[in-house]
């Protein structure tokens, strides 16, 4: 969970335009590397933004991990991997991603809030995930970091899976560069590892 100054610091943000072009709206999450706003575009167009966090930003390595989102996100090209749309910097040197905007919950919040989940209901969710993470490795990317925070339902039951930013290029991708993470380091969120990926051991 971020800190109440950095979830400060974001809420500051809104209402600001990035490049005379997206307006942030509303916070919608701060993570320990980015906040996410519902946006909108100057000529109407709704969006998510994720910014990266400014003391993030003057690290070149976070810099290129945080765009390499978007363009991982892209390449499995399943619907439930988000969409990112474009990506840019803000005139104060922030990266920033554009996303598709989702209505609904992170399994995470669910669980906080205790609501249980049918079984039927978690039997097609687990169905739906498995599909992505199958495609993702179809294209030999592995995501590193599958766990409820990062699983989105939509109003409409969808499951969508967020944030490839820590995802491993397995093999060389026109465009990617599979080695964006220093070889044994472990990467991912401890609780949700799997043992050889909390060992380093690829």
């Amino acid at each position: 969970m971020a800190s109440a100054q950095l979830v400060e610091k974001a809420k500051a943000r809104i209402g600001t335009v990035l490049r005379d072009k997206w307006r942030l709206d509303t916070l919608l999450g701060v993570g320990g590397s980015a906040s996410v706003y519902a946006a909108t575009h100057r000529n109407g167009k709704r969006a998510a933004i994720k910014l990266l966090h400014p003391e993030l930003a003057v690290e070149k390595d976070f810099v290129d991990r945080f765009l390499r989102e978007g363009y991982v996100a892209n390449k499995i090209d399943h619907p439930a991997a988000v969409q990112i749309q474009d990506d840019d910097v803000t005139e104060d040197g922030n990266a920033y991603l554009v996303m598709e905007l989702l209505e609904g919950y992170t399994l995470e919040r669910r669980l906080r809030k205790k609501i249980a989940v049918p079984i039927l209901e978690a039997l097609k969710f687990t169905e739906d995930l498995l599909e992505v993470i199958a495609a993702a490795h179809e294209k030999k990317i592995i995501h590193r970091d599958i766990k409820p925070a990062n699983i989105f339902v939509t109003k409409q039951k969808v499951v969508k899976v967020l944030d490839f930013g820590i995802a491993r290029i397995t093999e060389a991708i026109p465009g990617l560069q599979p080695g964006a993470t220093q070889m044994g380091m472990p990467l991912g969120t401890p609780a949700f590892m799997p043992p050889e990926q909390a060992r380093g051991r690829w």
